[in-house]
């Protein structure tokens, strides 16, 4: 048996179907999907909408992973009429908020029906644990060189776990455990141009039947995103936590989260105490600067 792994699409639909085309032609049997499926890239209503042709065709199991509890919460926050968590178009939150308007209502209903964490069980196999953080927190990064993945391996009740969300491919083998992640489809970090996910294939080892990961790298035109991001308007909606996506699609270069980090800290030094969809522009670009983030406005 074969199966593919897919997290972390974040809209990039070519980078997504480039991955499906080869897991496909690898004659995968069955399809893992882990969380965060939109945001972040322009294709937010293409995405959907292949993906529900595809779960429509093929084998698969489907997560939630943190962007769709996003989604969730805005929704919430507008039907309540929530003005502070509401989403503007900045840098704060317009990413999302250019996400969450190419959504329908069948979506959010979508995203809530689905589990955070759902076992395989297949009768021959070995069994498997998927999330998209951990199994109880959409949002937790449960990091490979780190504590809490031991933990999570030793409260796993079979061989294999598989966590997203951290855009870091790899495997970690504990007391006889194994956890994977499979990187991250739609913004790779380190990897310019090429989309990540993971197949697993059964084997043989010692007269046992165990799961074999190949982490893959998948090349992608991430030339044509980028120019989609501006053109269709998602770089001027969502300023400068776009600048920081779109260096780590053409460079490989992180530095979003230490961004947004920064920003949030400059703000509360100057005394602000506005809500985080109103946290002022300067401290974005102050950070931004600092990091070595460049305008893509400008060019």
């Amino acid at each position: 048996m074969r199966i593919g792994v897919i997290s972390d699409i974040h809209s990039n639909l070519p980078a997504l179907q480039a991955c499906i085309r080869y897991l496909e032609a690898e004659g995968c049997d069955k399809y893992f999907f882990l969380g965060d499926y939109v945001s972040d890239t322009p294709y937010t209503r293409e995405t959907m909408d292949f993906l529900y042709g595809f779960f429509r065709t093929h084998a698969c199991r489907v997560l939630r992973g943190n962007r769709e509890e996003y989604m969730l919460s805005q929704r919430t926050a507008l039907k309540n009429g929530v003005q502070e968590q509401i989403w503007r178009y900045n840098s704060a939150s317009g990413n999302l908020r250019y996400a969450y308007e190419q959504l329908t209502g069948e979506d959010l209903d979508f995203f809530e029906s689905l589990p955070i964490t759902f076992d395989c069980k297949e009768e021959g196999y070995p069994g498997i644990r998927c999330c998209h953080g951990s199994p109880e927190n959409v949002r937790e990064l449960v990091r490979l060189d780190g504590d809490r993945v031991k933990y999570w391996l030793d409260k796993t009740p079979y061989r294999y776990l598989i966590c997203a969300h951290t855009h870091c491919p790899g495997e970690l083998e504990y007391r006889g455990k194994h956890c994977f992640n499979p990187g991250c489809v739609g913004i790779a970090i380190n990897d310019p141009g090429f989309a990540q996910c993971l197949m697993l294939e059964d084997v043989v080892v010692n007269g046992e039947i165990c799961w074999k990961p190949s982490f893959l790298k998948i090349p992608y035109d991430n030339k044509k995103v980028v120019r989609d991001m501006v053109e269709g308007g998602l770089l001027e909606k969502g300023a400068w936590f776009i600048n920081g996506n779109i260096r780590i699609l053409l460079t490989g270069k992180d530095g979003s989260a230490q961004m947004v980090g920064m920003a949030c800290r400059l703000s509360e030094q100057a005394g602000e105490t506005t809500a985080w969809p109103l946290i002022d522009e300067k401290y974005f670009e102050q950070a931004a600067r600092a990091l070595g983030i460049p305008d893509w406005r400008e060019y």
